[in-house]
């Protein structure tokens, strides 16, 4: 299933079987992904601002640029909510 969002000026689609994540601009683009073997150390963490510094590594992307909180929180939203599938 792709999930897609417009956050400003990004729009950003969500693959749930594969974890391809693509976020597109006006001016710039970044790709990256998902990973899935890590969602259920990502899920168990503690939530919080205060715990993002050492939040398990569950997205990768080209660079951080793109990446701004909205957008993170979204995506974070995504995984939490139980929409991430195994392909």
């Amino acid at each position: 299933m792709i999930i897609t969002k417009q956050i400003g000026q990004y729009d950003i689609e969500i693959d749930s079987r594969s974890g391809r994540v693509a976020i597109v601009g006006d001016y710039n683009s970044n790709f990256g992904r998902i990973y899935v073997d890590s969602i259920t150390r990502f899920n168990r963490h503690p939530q919080g601002e205060e715990h993002d510094w050492n939040r398990p590594q569950v997205l990768g992307m080209e660079w951080d640029y793109g990446l701004m909180p909205a957008v993170t929180k979204w995506i974070y939203s995504i995984i939490r909510d139980g929409h991430m599938t195994r392909g």
